[in-house]
């Protein structure tokens, strides 16, 4: 006997929508999961996207080509999904936006072919754990190949509610992923048996609370620690578009209301200025706030780094730390793949974060996380022919930037560590683990959040950077041009912050902790893991396939 939900979806399976119809769902429910109070979208938003699935597979004979009507309503619900989370993009760039929304949903829909290659042709030996594991397989290859644009890895989606997740220090936000595509698939199965049992729903009521109580007793048990830091960050506020760069990116043009780059530069250190005091660990300038590029070598001559100096020099407990654009210049057989050349010079040119200790060192680390088609181009190599025809410029440097190997953390004479995270880079959690290994205590984000407007761009930006707090246990300083400022604790709490357009610089103690979760020292473990068993279950569904041929 049908119960009413199975009666339900039997009725609209015979319409013409219905697979329209779910899709869509699909997308929208996954979407809005990345706004703060529809978070819990995220537990059922692959229901329908299971159901596709089901009604394509039992009636495949109906389908002259049931892969494709798969991809087609698979990459409807990813389309869907990409516009409705993450529409802000359109702002900085509409060309950009459209190939980001286009690209990032056909490569979401690999994991759902990948599964039901896997179920047809294995039989359904695997089940329904086939598809958690190509769903996590497909997160952890988006994170660390060229082509990687990870804000919609299914994890992310608890960043607005960092209570619900405080055992990512052990898992990560694979962690986040694993439970909201077990907790979709219990209730995608418990919706296709006839009934609902009690033992069903018991299952689907313990799968839900208890990492969720697991979560809250370590939420408010968990005790800060490390030594108080006092730390500044400044928030200049100069419009991306119009105000901080001469090329204005939404019109192609100059900018009219260009403030000039002495001005900014004035800016920061009388923002600063307001708020050091003699118990100053660092102060924190946004991405970029050195936007006329310097040769490295040449650090020590730059006026902006002599200020800073002056500034240590008065007050001497303190160190600064900057975004900057740099660049190294190289003998030819020295070039890196992302050199450029100019007047036979090669030069890579580096989005860079500059660091002026208390010690008198001036060092600097290369953002190494790089926004495909703005800072860095995946396919140059196809491509060679056309340059920067790919490129987006946003103002500043396009094209392709240098980027190293390594995490670099920077220490004061207190043997701080500081993590100088640039933009982007805060949003990939096994990456931020290594600045952790490398012995940082304290997460330095440096960002500028105004390429979106005041929308919800900026608002899921912050937010993961709770779930870095979370992961490592460490206290986060964020110090952007436009978007919010402000400090986040070790449990991924908001300390304090500033509002979006406001200009101001902000004091606040932190914890410096010196521990290490066992995240930070396993990484994302749990995708190495999903990545080796969906490659066994491939081969063990082709294997299996050959073999049923050979016996027909």
């Amino acid at each position: 006997m049908k119960n009413s939900f199975q009666k339900k979806i039997s009725y609209l399976a015979q319409k013409p929508y219905y697979l329209f119809l779910l899709a869509v769902s699909s997308g929208l429910l996954a979407g809005f999961a990345w706004y703060q109070f529809t978070v819990w979208f995220i537990f059922f938003a692959f229901v329908p996207l299971l159901l596709i699935e089901k009604h394509i597979s039992e009636n495949s004979t109906r389908y002259k080509r049931p892969t494709f009507q798969l991809w087609l309503y698979s990459y409807l619900a990813m389309l869907v999904w990409n516009i409705t989370a993450t529409w802000w993009i359109w702002n900085s760039t509409v060309g950009g936006s459209i190939a980001a929304f286009v690209a990032n949903s056909a490569l979401m829909t690999l994991p759902v072919l990948f599964f039901y290659w896997i179920k047809k042709y294995a039989q359904h030996q695997f089940g329904y754990f086939a598809f958690i594991a190509c769903w996590l397989t497909f997160e952890y290859v988006h994170l660390h190949w060229s082509l990687s644009w990870t804000w919609l890895l299914v994890g992310n989606a608890f960043a607005h509610t960092p209570a619900w997740v405080q055992w990512y220090e052990y898992t990560g936000f694979f962690g986040g992923s694993f439970w909201a595509l077990w907790i979709n698939i219990t209730i995608f199965l418990a919706l296709s048996k006839p009934a609902v049992t009690f033992s069903t729903k018991l299952n689907l009521i313990l799968l839900l609370f208890i990492p969720l109580v697991f979560s809250y007793i370590l939420y408010f048990t968990h005790e800060e620690k490390g030594k108080d830091v006092e730390i500044v960050v400044v928030q200049p506020n100069l419009d991306c578009f119009e105000e901080k760069f001469t090329y204005n990116a939404r019109t192609g043009e100059n900018s009219t209301t260009y403030v000039p780059y002495n001005e900014q530069v004035k800016r920061y250190f009388q923002l600063a200025e307001t708020q050091i005091t003699a118990n100053t660990a660092l102060v924190a300038f946004p991405e970029t706030s050195l936007h006329e590029a310097f040769v490295e070598k040449d650090a020590p001559m730059v006026e902006a780094v002599q200020r800073m100096q002056a500034t240590i020099q008065a007050n001497p407990n303190t160190s600064m730390l900057s975004g900057a654009d740099t660049y190294i210049v190289y003998d030819k057989p020295n070039a890196t793949p992302t050199a450029r050349t100019s007047s036979g010079v090669n030069f890579d040119y580096f989005n860079a974060g500059l660091f002026v200790g208390n010690t008198g060192n001036i060092e600097i680390y290369h953002k190494s996380k790089l926004v495909v088609g703005v800072e860095t181009n995946p396919l140059r190599d196809i491509f060679k022919l056309f340059g920067k025809t790919f490129m987006i410029n946003l103002g500043g440097i396009a094209g392709d930037l240098g980027t190293q190997k390594e995490r670099t953390v920077f220490f004061n004479k207190d043997k701080i560590g500081f993590a100088p995270v640039i933009c982007y880079e805060s949003i990939y959690g096994d990456f931020v683990t290594g600045y952790i290994q490398k012995g940082a205590n304290i997460i330095c984000i440096i960002t500028n959040d105004g390429w979106w407007g005041n929308t919800a761009g900026h608002v899921q930006h912050l937010a993961h950077a709770s779930l870095r707090a979370i992961e490592t246990r460490r206290s986060v300083a964020r110090a952007a041009n436009t978007g919010v400022s402000g400090f986040i604790n070790q449990r991924g709490d908001f300390i304090t912050l500033s509002k979006y357009g406001e200009m101001l610089a902000m004091r606040n103690t932190i914890k410096a902790n010196t521990e290490m979760t066992f995240y930070v020292q396993m990484g994302d473990y749990i995708g190495r893991i999903m990545a080796f068993m969906a490659c066994f279950m491939l081969v063990a569904a082709l294997v299996k396939s050959k073999l049923v041929k050979k016996k027909k």
